[in-house]
C-alpha cells in the first residue's frame, strides 16, 4: 500500500500526507474499516502499526515517518522500522509531527490530510506550525488511504440496544432536558443562543441516548452522529428502522449516510448558530460552516457523562466484584501451574482469563484487548499480541492489564505477578511502584485540584529513586462505555479540568526496562467527598478516592521494609476488603484458599 499511497499523493501534487490513528468519530479504538494507519503501514510480513495512538507522515521524497508515544516505542520499532523512521515522542530532541514537517523541509510543501479524521484543535496545530514556513495543509477528501485500500472491510452495522434504567440511573429524556438547559445558558455568554449542538463522539451519543452497540470491538457504542435542537433531537445511525424511538422518546433516527447532506442544508441557513466542541467534533464538520455560524466551546456532555450518578457507581462497583472474581480464579490457576512446573504461554493465560471473565453475571465483553506480557514483553506498555508458542519462564514477571464490560460498568486493572521466585531488583522496584500507587490512593485534595498536581505527588518517590514511567498516571473510565474517557486525567500534561466527585479514574504508576520487563499496578477509583477534615482555609471542600478494584497485589514481590507504617496499614486494609468482598463469590474452596493466602501479608 505504501507505494500506491505515494502514487496517489503524486497525482494530487502532494509532498507529504498525514495519516492519523483516529477516524470520523475520533475513536481511539476503531472498527476494522477505519484502521487506516495500520493498513497504510502494513508491508511484507509486518501487519502494520496497530497501536491506539500514532501519526504517520508519508513523504514523496525521502523516508516516511511514524510518530508514537512511549506506550508504543517498542511496538513501532518491531513492526514498522523497515519502512519508517520511528519518532519516539517524549524522548529528548524528538519533535511532534507538525513541528517535524516545519523543521525538515527546505522548500514550500503541500501537505495533505483528511479533515474528517481530525479535530479542529489538532488541525489548527498543523496549520499554525507549518504555515509559519509557508507550507500549506490541504484537505484530502475522500480519504487517500481509502482510495488505495484493496479489500477494505465493510462497516459492521451491528444491533443497537437500550441500556436499562437500572444501569443508567437517568432516562434519555431527562438528559436531553439538562443539555438543552446548557445550550440555552450558553446564550448568556455568547452573542446569540446556539440553535443546535452537533456531536461526533460515539460515547457521548451512546450516553445521551442510553443506547449501546458493538460496532467497535470492546466498546459498547454504535457508529452515529447527533444533532440536538431545542425542539428535537436527531441521531444518524446504521439502523434507523429498528424502532429505537420506542426507547428514546423525543429522538428522530435517520440513516447514517444522511449526515453530510444534513450538514449542507443546515449550513445554508445563514442565521444558524452551531455549537461545536473543537476537541470532540471533526474538522470536516467544522469546515461546513462559516465562522460567524459557529459557537466553539467544550461540549456540555463531556462533563455530564464523566460525573457518575449513584446508580452508575453502584453498577461499576458490582462490575469490579465480578472482574475481581475472574482475575483471582485465573491467577490461582497460574500459581498452581507453576507450582507443578507445567508449561503455559502468555496466550494460554490470556484465554484462561477470558474464560473466567465470561462466567460473570451480565458479562458483555472485555473492555479492551488483554495485555499479558511476561519477562521482556512486560516492557512493551501496550503489548497486544500474547505469545502462543514459547512458555513463560520461572523467575520472570508477568504484567496483566485487563478489564470487562459488565452489567452497566466498565473495569480496567493491571497486576504484575512473579512466576516462581523473585530477585531483589524485582522486589525493590515493584515495592517502589506500589508505594507510588498507595501515595495517590491515600491522597486527600481540595476541590479545584487538577490531575497534573496529583501526578507529581504520585511520581515523587520513584523520581527520588531515579525511576519514572512515560505514560500518564491515570485516565477517566466510562460507565459501560469507553475504557478511556475524558475530560478527567492524571498526567504530567497541564490540564485545566479539576477532579470532581463522581469521576472514575485509574491509578497506574509503573516502570519499564528494555530486555528486563515491566511493572504496572492499576486500580480504578471514584472521586468522593472527604469527611471529617478541618475546614479548608479557602472554604473549599475536600476530596479523596474510594477504591473500586478488588484484586490482591503480589505479596511475593512486596518488600514491607520499604513501606512506611501508614502505607502498610493501607495495604493491609485493602487486602481485608478484597478478601471480604471477593471470597463469598468464589465457589471453589481452592480459589478461596489461594485468595486468603494472597491477601495475607507477612
Amino acid at each position: 500500500m505504501i507505494n500506491k499511497l505515494r502514487q496517489a499523493m503524486i497525482k494530487q501534487e502532494l509532498d507529504m500526507l498525514v495519516v492519523v490513528s483516529g477516524d470520523e468519530h475520533l475513536n481511539e479504538y476503531l472498527p476494522a474499516q477505519n484502521w487506516r494507519l495500520k493498513a497504510s503501514t502494513k508491508s511484507g510480513s509486518s501487519e502494520g502499526f496497530s497501536g491506539s495512538a500514532g501519526t504517520a507522515i508519508f513523504c514523496v521524497d525521502g523516508r516516511s515517518q511514524l510518530f508514537v508515544d512511549s506506550r508504543y516505542h517498542l511496538q513501532a520499532e518491531q513492526t514498522c522500522a523497515e519502512n519508517f523512521d520511528i519518532q519516539k515522542l517524549g524522548n529528548e530532541g524528538v519533535l511532534e509531527p507538525q513541528k517535524w514537517i516545519a523543521a525538515h523541509s527546505e522548500k514550500t510543501l503541500k501537505v495533505g490530510a483528511d479533515p474528517f479524521v481530525m479535530s479542529p484543535k489538532e488541525w489548527r496545530r498543523f496549520v499554525n506550525a507549518i504555515g509559519k514556513f509557508g507550507h500549506t495543509l490541504l484537505s484530502t477528501t475522500p480519504n487517500l488511504v481509502d482510495s488505495v485500500w484493496d479489500n477494505r472491510p465493510n462497516p459492521p452495522k451491528k444491533e443497537i440496544y437500550p441500556l436499562p434504567l437500572k444501569y443508567t440511573g437517568k432516562d434519555s429524556k431527562s438528559k436531553l432536558h439538562d443539555i438543552r438547559k446548557e445550550i440555552s445558558a450558553a446564550g448568556t455568554v455568547s452573542d446569540s443562543t446556539p440553535d443546535v449542538l452537533l456531536l461526533t463522539m460515539l460515547d457521548e451519543i451512546a450516553w445521551l441516548t442510553n443506547l449501546r452497540g458493538s460496532d467497535i470491538e470492546y466498546n459498547p457504542v454504535f457508529e452515529a452522529y447527533a444533532a440536538i435542537f431545542q425542539d428535537r433531537a436527531i441521531c444518524f445511525c446504521h439502523h434507523p428502522e429498528a424502532n429505537l424511538s420506542e426507547y428514546c422518546p423525543g429522538w428522530e433516527f435517520r440513516p447514517y449516510a444522511d449526515y453530510l447532506g444534513f450538514l449542507e442544508k443546515l449550513a445554508e441557513k445563514e442565521s444558524v448558530k452551531v455549537w461545536l466542541d473543537p476537541s470532540t467534533i471533526t474538522m470536516g464538520t467544522r469546515l461546513a460552516f462559516a465562522d460567524y455560524q459557529v459557537y466553539e466551546q467544550k461540549s456540555p456532555i463531556v462533563l455530564a457523562k464523566a460525573l457518575k450518578n449513584s446508580t452508575e457507581i453502584a453498577a461499576t462497583k458490582n462490575a469490579h466484584k465480578q472482574a475481581g472474581v475472574g482475575v483471582v480464579k485465573s491467577f490461582r490457576r497460574l500459581h498452581d501451574t507453576f507450582e507443578k512446573r507445567q508449561p503455559i504461554t502468555e496466550k494460554e493465560f490470556s484465554n484462561w482469563l477470558y474464560e473466567e471473565y465470561s462466567q460473570a453475571e451480565d458479562f458483555s465483553d472485555l473492555s479492551f484487548n488483554t495485555i499479558a506480557g511476561s519477562g521482556p514483553n512486560g516492557a512493551i506498555v501496550h503489548y497486544g499480541n500474547p505469545d502462543s508458542k514459547i512458555p513463560m519462564k520461572s523467575g520472570e514477571m508477568l504484567l496483566v492489564d485487563s478489564g470487562i464490560q459488565c452489567g452497566g460498568g466498565t473495569t480496567d486493572a493491571t497486576r504484575t505477578v512473579i512466576l516462581g521466585n523473585p530477585d531483589e531488583k524485582q522486589k525493590r522496584i515493584y515495592t517502589l511502584v506500589l508505594q507510588a500507587h498507595i501515595r495517590l490512593a491515600k491522597q486527600v485534595f481540595p476541590e479545584g485540584t487538577t490531575g497534573a498536581s496529583l501526578d507529581s505527588i504520585t511520581r515523587s518517590g520513584l523520581w527520588n529513586a531515579g525511576l519514572d514511567y512515560g505514560h500518564g498516571t491515570g485516565h477517566g473510565v466510562g460507565a459501560f462505555l469507553n475504557v478511556h474517557e475524558g475530560p478527567q486525567r492524571i498526567s504530567t500534561v497541564a490540564h485545566d479540568v479539576a477532579l470532581q466527585a463522581g469521576m472514575v479514574l485509574s491509578n497506574e504508576p509503573g516502570f519499564y526496562e528494555y530486555d528486563w520487563g515491566g511493572i504496572r499496578l492499576e486500580n480504578l477509583y471514584v472521586v468522593k467527598k472527604a469527611e471529617g477534615l478541618q475546614k479548608h482555609p479557602g472554604g473549599k471542600g475536600w476530596l479523596c478516592f474510594e477504591t473500586l478494584t478488588l484484586i490482591p497485589f503480589e505479596r511475593r514481590l512486596i518488600d514491607r521494609n520499604i513501606l512506611a507504617e501508614e502505607e502498610l496499614n493501607w495495604l493491609d486494609e485493602y487486602h481485608v476488603q478484597v478478601l471480604e468482598k471477593i471470597s463469598p463469590l468464589l465457589n471453589n474452596p481452592e480459589d478461596v484458599q489461594w485468595l486468603t493466602w494472597a491477601c495475607e501479608m507477612d
